[in-house]
């Protein structure tokens, strides 16, 4: 099995673009300006149906500010001279606004003026319109589709689960990650637990320890994504670099010194098998 890059697990589907801009915040507490707190005025129209909440506003900025507030996961639909085809991936995303709890559809237009900043946080200044950009409800953008590849099936399936969002949020913040994915009765968990911990205390990127039960139905396509499809009697450990890279799988205890080398690990090459090897995507055992 190869090498895996988690980026590019969680982007599978991208096959024509995978945003840049994937493993970073869309806000830091440090950037929000007081000229985006929302407020009626900033919203030339809202309209809510069935399920459906769409927001076209003439502050995005503001409007993605509040769903972060809020929790909510953002459907994104970006619009710009030449775009064609508009309402049909409105549509598109009004399907996944309608089977996604707490998300909305927030429109902008990428042209104009006053998004300049936005569009440069996001990196879509060339993308072809219409886009949609998913954003998570930690305010991560997550993936983008173009019009002519966009479906409501990749949009939901974009939508990170509760685990995953957690681990890109600390990917987000150049950290490595120590995945400890166990279920009920596995005596090796704590020693593995403690073992992570005590790497991360002596690492000066201080990697965050994220535990994973298997049994979590929440879970089970995230996990399937990541290489993990069977847990037996001893506990799984991925380790995730800085750069967002599987560097090493372990079953059962993993030394405190084992767990130390695969956090700094650089990976020269390598990536997940888009097209999806028979073997996996995990780093080999």
């Amino acid at each position: 099995m190869r090498k895996s890059n988690f980026n590019a697990l969680l982007n599978e589907k991208l096959k024509v673009f995978v945003l840049a801009f994937f493993v970073f915040s869309l806000y830091s507490c440090g950037n929000v300006n007081s000229k985006n707190t929302m407020s009626v005025n900033d919203i030339n129209k809202k309209t809510e149906t069935a399920g459906n909440e769409l927001i076209s506003s003439s502050n995005p900025t503001a409007a993605l500010d509040k769903a972060k507030k809020d929790r909510k996961v953002v459907f994104l639909v970006i619009t710009g001279t030449g775009a064609t085809g508009l309402d049909k991936v409105v549509e598109i995303a009004k399907e996944a606004n309608g089977k996604v709890s707490k998300s909305i559809i927030v429109q902008m237009n990428k042209d104009e003026a006053t998004n300049s900043s936005l569009v440069t946080k996001l990196g879509i200044a060339s993308v072809p319109v219409p886009f949609i950009v998913v954003i998570s409800s930690k305010g991560i953008p997550v993936a983008g589709f173009p019009s002519y590849q966009v479906t409501t099936d990749l949009l939901i399936k974009s939508v990170p689960s509760p685990k995953e969002e957690e681990i890109i949020s600390v990917l987000s913040e150049k950290k490595p990650v120590f995945i400890v994915i166990s279920k009920k009765g596995l005596t090796d968990k704590k020693t593995i637990i403690a073992n992570c911990k005590a790497a991360s205390s002596k690492i000066a990127s201080k990697p965050a320890v994220v535990e994973i039960d298997y049994s979590d139905s929440k879970e089970s396509a995230f996990l399937t994504k990541i290489g993990v499809t069977s847990l037996n009697d001893k506990t799984i450990t991925l380790v995730i670099n800085s750069a967002g890279q599987i560097a090493d799988k372990y079953e059962g205890v993993v030394l405190e010194s084992a767990l130390t080398t695969s956090a700094s690990k650089v990976i020269k090459s390598g990536g997940c098998c888009p097209g999806g090897s028979s073997k996996g995507c995990g780093p080999k055992k």
